[in-house]
């Protein structure tokens, strides 16, 4: 009841400035805020209006200063494989010993932020409260994370089992993708990559748990053979599920697998 509360009133104040009529409300507090001049309004955002969002000016027409502040890019050393920081921050972006000894099976990571305070509420607000206005905003943020890439021939997302689908009623990470597509004008393939083994929960198990739930969970046609595919996601925590699907993917023929996710979990922090 909350989130479609919540959800509700989001898209109420939208529309009214929208109209002109109120100011905008920020997606993270709720509370209304004066954008700065010559912003867009919210509602360009969720009609997927604007041509290519950035996360400056996604910040700007959906969050209030301090909330943008707090959901800020990290900008500090990490794996240019996994993503993960460094132990030692004086290492900097350099490839951790754990991708040395045991390389991931995708070529290159990009994401937004670290998976901790607010954009952590923000993530789980998005995949379990049906807070689907929070995608443009997450979306947007990626959009300035993958700079660093290669440009793929198509995106697609890490799927749900059918039935996890039903249950939910929307994948989180295709909502992602479909912000990629919609500003980035690649193609979004969204039944090259499938799920026919559901598996649990992950974010109930362990790293080992993990890596044995999701091992020959997911399958990939052949139509993308000899393309560069990114596969996205909103959030890695251990990256069994990103290599579980690139593997699939790989088999099928893609020649380049780069992961992009909105979130990457640090060193010893929760779900």
């Amino acid at each position: 009841m909350a989130g479609l509360l919540s959800t509700i009133i989001f898209s109420l104040t939208s529309l009214q400035s929208r109209l002109g009529l109120a100011q905008n409300r920020c997606v993270h507090c709720l509370r209304p805020f004066s954008p700065a001049s010559g912003t867009n309004s919210p509602a360009h955002f969720l009609a997927g209006t604007i041509a290519r969002p950035s996360a400056h000016c996604a910040a700007d027409a959906l969050l209030c200063p301090a909330c943008s502040a707090l959901l800020a890019p990290y900008t500090g050393p990490r794996c240019p494989r996994c993503g993960l920081p460094p132990t030692n921050p004086h290492e900097g972006s350099t490839v951790c010993g754990a991708c040395l000894q045991n390389p991931p099976p995708w070529s290159s990571v990009a994401f937004h932020g670290l998976y901790q305070d607010s954009l952590r509420h923000t993530l789980l607000r998005l995949k379990f409260d049906g807070h689907l206005y929070l995608a443009p905003l997450l979306g947007g943020f990626m959009l300035d994370s993958v700079g660093c890439l290669p440009w793929p021939d198509l995106i697609t997302a890490v799927p749900q089992h059918p039935g996890h689908l039903r249950h939910r009623g929307y994948n989180q990470a295709h909502e992602l993708a479909k912000v990629l597509h919609r500003n980035l004008d690649v193609p979004l393939a969204t039944q090259l990559l499938t799920r026919p083994v559901p598996g649990k929960e992950q974010a109930r198990l362990g790293a080992k748990a993990r890596r044995s739930n999701v091992q020959h969970s997911f399958s990939a046609s052949p139509a993308a053979s000899g393309l560069r595919v990114w596969l996205v996601d909103d959030v890695m925590t251990t990256g069994s599920t990103m290599a579980a699907a690139t593997r699939a993917l790989l088999a099928a023929g893609v020649t380049r697998v780069d992961a992009v996710f909105a979130a990457r979990t640090p060193r010893n922090t929760p779900n």
